[in-house]
């Protein structure tokens, strides 16, 4: 049915109806914040106790805490202009310097998966990514000096394992492998030599660990899921993004980027393998899936960044990238239509449940969509971005003028929905998707990227 345009308030998305969306969601994120001089924090899930040591949860976090947030303000900055915006993602980042301890911040006595307490996403490293960015931005030298002192103390914090630089072993994007992409950024930004000979370190570990796959390719064991608690079944093999097969391969694609020592390319191309060789594609071969464990639930598909067709889209784009074979572009397409024949993100899935966030929902959907619209410059991808945006409105919870989502961060527990503020994991996330759609449809320059978002070459030339 044609939508007719009689009551303004379902008239279709433009740039200011979706700024109105962030600037409310920025007032609620705004109310839970604390001040203490020049800087702030953030409630995770206001009005509940946070356990501190939560995992993926910390209140520095860039995945769900101040280094997150001062990610969207500078977001927010480089889109309105506007000081205010630079002066809240400062005053985050603040927060995280004045809590930094030094390398005991990337020691942890978790019992589980230790290597995501101190991966990028949860450890000091997020802060300092973003410190970076602020330091580009300003020329502040203490972000500099902050960026460098963590590089540094993140380095030293490790050991050698058979000539692999090691923290806990666990070498996926979620855990301490997304380090070694930190590294490459470090690298990239301060020309330091020993963090790209660190980053190279931490890679063989990657390479140590990869398993011939039984139907070809390379694969990884990402986790004893056996004693996972949610999980609590045998077979730690998964072919996505965040803890898989994908975010190993592109870990390593990344690492070839700088060196270009053809053996992390070859590891690289195996996983694509892998993953190719296990997707279930449409009859006429147009869609693909990939499946969310390659052992046990294998008529599960997760459809997000974590551990659905965003995420591992990435691996293809960076390989096509690197390699410009038409397979690797074929199934970014593939993986695409795969996720838009679910009905996704307008459609509920046993992969795909209420988690309005960045990381497992919509949001990283919605940034996907305009990816794909300006790596093809097909419409239908635009449309889709459109719809995405339509959607997460739609699931958010309004009350004039504050707006906020809840989500359901566990697919094993659906029934424990919060109101989470952070970024990767939060409502602004959502918001961050809604930003970064204004700003494409205006026109207007690319706001800061996700440090593991690749698509971000498609409007940043490879010389600045």
């Amino acid at each position: 049915m044609r939508r007719v345009n009689w009551i303004k308030r379902f008239e279709p998305l433009d740039e200011n109806k979706l700024l109105e969306a962030v600037f409310q969601t920025e007032k609620w994120v705004d109310q839970n914040s604390h001040i203490d001089g020049d800087a702030r924090s953030w409630d995770i899930i206001p009005g509940k106790e946070q356990d501190p040591g939560g995992l993926l949860l910390k209140d520095t976090s860039i995945y769900a805490g101040a280094a997150g947030i001062s990610l969207f303000y500078l977001r927010l900055y480089i889109s309105q202009k506007e000081d205010k915006w630079l002066q809240k993602a400062k005053a985050g980042l603040e927060y995280v310097i004045r809590k930094y301890k030094g390398t005991e911040d990337f020691y942890t006595d978790s019992k589980f998966l230790p290597g995501a307490d101190i991966g990028f996403l949860s450890s000091p490293a997020g802060g300092a990514y973003v410190a970076s960015r602020l330091y580009e931005i300003t020329g502040d030298e203490k972000y500099k000096d902050f960026a460098l002192r963590v590089t540094d103390d993140c380095i030293a914090a490790a050991h050698e394992e058979n000539g692999a630089l090691v923290w806990y072993g666990s070498y996926g994007i979620i855990g301490e492998g997304s380090l070694i992409l930190y590294l490459l950024d470090a690298y990239k930004t301060y020309q330091k030599q020993e963090y790209l000979i660190a980053a190279k370190k931490a890679a063989k570990l990657i390479i140590d660990k990869k398993e011939d796959a039984p139907h070809g390719g390379y694969r990884w064991y990402a986790m004893p899921t056996d004693i996972f608690p949610t999980i609590r079944k045998a077979g730690g093999y998964f072919p996505g993004f965040e803890y898989g097969a994908a975010g190993c391969g592109f870990i390593l694609a990344s690492v070839y980027e700088y060196t270009r020592e053809e053996e992390y390319l070859r590891v690289a191309k195996e996983a694509a393998r892998y993953i190719l060789n296990i997707a279930d594609y449409s009859e006429d071969g147009e869609a693909a899936l990939v499946r969310y464990n390659d052992t046990y639930l294998t008529d599960l598909y997760y459809l997000g960044v974590c551990q659905g067709p965003v995420g591992t889209s990435r691996l293809f784009f960076k390989l096509y990238e690197l390699t410009h074979e038409e397979k690797y572009r074929e199934f970014i397409e593939q993986l695409t239509r795969g996720l838009l024949s679910t009905g996704a993100p307008a459609k509920h899935s046993e992969g795909y449940w209420r988690t309005n966030c960045y990381c497992c929902g919509a949001p990283g959907m919605l940034e996907h969509f305009i990816n794909m619209h300006k790596f093809t410059g097909k419409k239908e991808y635009l449309y889709a971005a459109y719809e995405a945006a339509e959607t997460i409105i739609g699931e958010s919870t309004y009350t004039d003028p504050l707006r906020k989502w809840y989500t359901a961060w566990n697919r094993h527990e659906p029934e424990k929905s919060e109101a989470y503020t952070g970024l990767y994991h939060g409502s602004l996330g959502c918001a961050s998707s809604l930003l970064f759609l204004s700003q494409y449809i205006a026109g207007k320059d690319y706001i800061t990227p996700y440090l593991e978002d690749p698509y971000k070459t498609l409007f940043i030339s490879k010389e600045e």
